[in-house]
Formats: structure tokens, sequence, C-alpha cells
């Protein structure tokens, strides 16, 4: 069972996760965030579920994690506009490969849009969901699923899928790893508040295929040809450079990259 506790003890944030929601079991944190009343200001949330139950992915995949052995949560945040969130969420994936990487004396890479990878498995996966009153943004969640502890994976995940036990062989304090990730979370908020370009360049550079000839996937449709993966501009675009030497740009919803 994850110890509130302990977790609290490490936490140096100056607001994040301070406002603090944890669960033994509950079905999806992000779907919990979404619904909570907001009294005074929700900015800066943490919910945490020890087991999620329906927990999820991108494009409505089943999260799989052991109970107990990972990190399952969602952070709320309250941007006045709901303008660069695909900057916000691997501005997340980015402290989490950062501190995931400290943690095995290692390097992490970004997979498009929203997955973290070690040796080409991946680690941890992100979901960000905006909730509006009306057309006025309420809030931002981004939900975060971490193998930490966990030992084995089921069917395909088995050869997609590790954790920072199977990488280093050792097992993790999981309230000392979020701690850390919150800080630095914070930390990139901060920048992404900023629109500090700085923070574009070092995502891009932790991208997978940053800088390479790729193939893309528009609309569902694949497109004939090599693109260069440009990476992402500032306001969160993906960007290419086509066959005729001209910078091409997608949103996050439109584009998928193969790198085979």
């Amino acid at each position: 069972m994850f110890d509130t506790q302990h977790f609290e003890d490490r936490l140096v944030t100056s607001w994040l996760g301070h406002n603090f929601f944890y669960f033994e079991e509950l079905g999806s944190t992000n779907s919990y965030a979404k619904k909570m009343d907001r009294v005074d200001t929700l900015h800066g949330a943490l919910i945490l579920a020890d087991s999620q139950l329906l927990g999820r992915g991108q494009y409505e995949r089943n999260w799989e994690a052991t109970p107990g052995q990972n990190l399952t949560f969602s952070l709320v945040f309250e941007p006045q506009n709901a303008d660069r969130l695909t900057i916000l969420t691997l501005a997340c994936a980015k402290a989490i490969a950062d501190v995931c990487a400290e943690q095995i004396e290692g390097s992490a890479e970004l997979k498009w849009p929203n997955d973290v990878l070690i040796d080409g498995k991946k680690l941890a996966g992100l979901l960000t969901e905006a909730v509006f009153n009306g057309s006025v943004l309420e809030r931002v969640i981004v939900g975060i699923g971490i193998n930490v502890n966990q030992l084995e994976f089921s069917g395909e995940l088995s050869e997609k899928a590790t954790s920072l036990y199977l990488l280093s062989g050792k097992k993790y304090s999981r309230e000392r790893v979020l701690a850390h990730i919150l800080t630095k979370i914070e930390f990139y908020y901060r920048l992404w508040l900023k629109q500090d370009i700085e923070l574009v360049k070092t995502i891009n550079k932790s991208l997978i295929g940053f800088g390479s000839w790729t193939r893309l996937n528009v609309n569902g449709l694949d497109k004939e040809g090599k693109f260069k993966f440009l990476g992402v501009n500032e306001k969160g675009s993906l960007i290419v450079l086509n066959k005729e030497l001209e910078v091409d740009t997608f949103s996050y919803e439109q584009v998928r990259i193969n790198l085979a």
C-alpha cells in the first residue's frame, strides 16, 4: 500500500501535489478528477490510486498495472487557456523520463505523442484531458501511469513494456519516485507557462526519431514518401520537412509517426 505520510514527508514542491487525494482502489483517476467539485481551486491537485480498475491510455486502450506495484495518478492544472497542451503533456513526460533515467542510471526517450520508453520498451504513458464549463476552460487533467515495481506483463505487453525494477533489478520506493517526479514536473510547468523556447528544444532532443526521415499516418491514412521529423514547434504542432524541402505542420490529433 502506498505510504501517504512517507510521500508527504518527502514532497518538496511549492504547490504541486499538496492537495492530495489517495484511494486504495478507483475506477480511473482521470475520471475522478473530471468530476471533482471546484470549491476554490484544484490547481496542483494530485489524485492517486493503488489500484486503478479502469485505467486507460490513448485511443481508450486499457492500462495494465499490478495493484500496489506502480504509480497511477492524475494531476490537475488550471491554466488560463487550452493552448499548447501537447507541450504540457510532453513536458510532464520529459520530467518522468529525466527522473526514471536517473533511477536506473541510464537514458529514457519520448515517443510521440505521450509515452516514455527505455531500451525501446514502454515505461510510462500519459493521457491529457481538458474540462470546459461552456466555452471556458475549467481544468486540465494529466493522467499518468508509470511501471515501477511490476515484475511481469501479460501477453504481447511482455515484449513491449518494462518497469524500473525489470531494468535495474531492484525495488523502488514509489513514494520517493513520485515526490521526485512532481518536483521536476513543477519545474517544467513553470517553463511551459513562460512559453520558454528552451523547454521545446529540450523536449525535441528527447523525441524518438528527431532529425530522422520517417513515414507519417495523417487522419488515419498513410502518406506517401518519407518526411524528416523536426519535432514540435512552440505551439505543440508536429513539424516535418517534406520531399520538396517545405515544412509541414500537423496537430496532435492528426498525425502518427512510423519510424520503420
